[in-house]
């Protein structure tokens, strides 16, 4: 991995260069919904199934599954170009399934079931030293019972989300504290905030917004916000809102942008954009777009780059990912 972390240009100068694109300045985007130019092509990057990603300055931490209950990292280097040079293989750091990944700085917080179906929840806290690589916790700790995590971190807060059993089912939420040796502080208990399948969390300073399937399989696609409070609490929204249609979507945000991706009919790809509004609110822009095929679609966005990782088809098998810009 050393050698290929140098610093480079900007990142904004970096994707210009990539793909460079012209447009005129309209009403969608002064409220944050930009247009997207994604690379022509996807590239494999490794195998697996349900990967994650996250993205700190130009570095890239991806998860996923491998056989037999393996977890797996691999850590990879955005360019000048729009592409990753990815390191040439993966690590096992633990095992469970479904994971989910996020970064603040140079600490990662990951969380995955520890089962195929309900059961615990555990969470795997690392760091990324400044060679780029990644230096994990010893061991992970079980911090909640639940279905399909997705985890997202603003500055020292976490926030979770996961179902609390198979098919539709109430969404929870819970929330914890960074602290100075790395681990996590979570609070008491979850708590209930809406009922669906697949939930997806991303924050945006103070701004929380979630998406998740109303219902099992392709059908509407709901979003819910919420805000973190100074002392660490989270106040949601009374309701949730319809966006779209699909099935599971994934969320990111970079200050008042938000790229959504998911899964539609016949293995098709769709990104759909969003801009928080001063109010707090989410205005999406009025239809999706496809932008490639495959299946468990995950996102993450730093500044005007967006990073796409999926799989190829049902299963375990190749892994691919996306790069975009806004």
């Amino acid at each position: 991995m050393t050698g290929i972390w140098k610093i480079n240009k900007t990142l904004l100068g970096m994707m210009l260069a990539a793909v460079a694109i012209a447009f005129t300045p309209s009403a969608a985007w002064a409220q944050g919904i930009p247009p997207v130019v994604w690379a022509k092509t996807a590239f494999q990057y490794d195998s697996g199934q349900t990967p994650s990603v996250a993205v700190s300055g130009l570095v890239v931490v991806e998860v996923h599954e491998g056989e037999g209950g393996a977890l797996w990292y691999h850590t990879g280097k955005m360019q000048e170009n729009g592409k990753v040079v990815w390191a040439k293989t993966g690590f096992q750091y633990d095992n469970g399934y479904a994971p989910s990944i996020a970064i603040s700085g140079n600490t990662i917080v990951e969380v995955h079931q520890a089962g195929t179906g309900e059961g615990p929840l555990w969470y795997h806290s690392g760091t990324i030293t400044t060679s780029g690589l990644v230096t994990w916790a010893a061991s992970g700790f079980q911090y909640d019972s639940g279905l399909a995590p997705s985890v997202a971190v603003a500055g020292q807060t976490v926030v979770e989300v996961h179902q609390a059993g198979a098919g539709y089912s109430p969404l929870w939420y819970h929330t914890a504290e960074i602290q100075e040796n790395g681990t996590l502080l979570w609070s008491a208990s979850s708590l209930q905030y809406d009922d669906g399948v697949a939930p997806s969390i991303a924050v945006a300073g103070s701004t929380v917004i979630e998406v998740h399937q109303a219902e099992m399989g392709v059908g509407p696609l709901y979003y819910h916000a919420a805000e973190i409070q100074p002392n660490g609490s989270v106040i949601w929204s009374s309701t949730s809102f319809q966006y779209d249609n699909g099935l599971v979507p994934s969320i990111s945000a970079s200050g008042p942008t938000v790229i959504e991706v998911h899964q539609g009919e016949s293995g098709a790809l769709w990104y759909h954009t969003a801009g928080l509004q001063s109010n707090g609110s989410v205005q999406f822009a009025s239809s999706p777009s496809k932008y490639d095929s495959g299946e468990a679609p995950r996102v993450a966005v730093v500044g005007p780059t967006i990073l796409e990782v999926h799989q190829a088809s049902a299963g375990s098998g190749p892994l691919w990912y996306h790069t975009g810009a806004y």
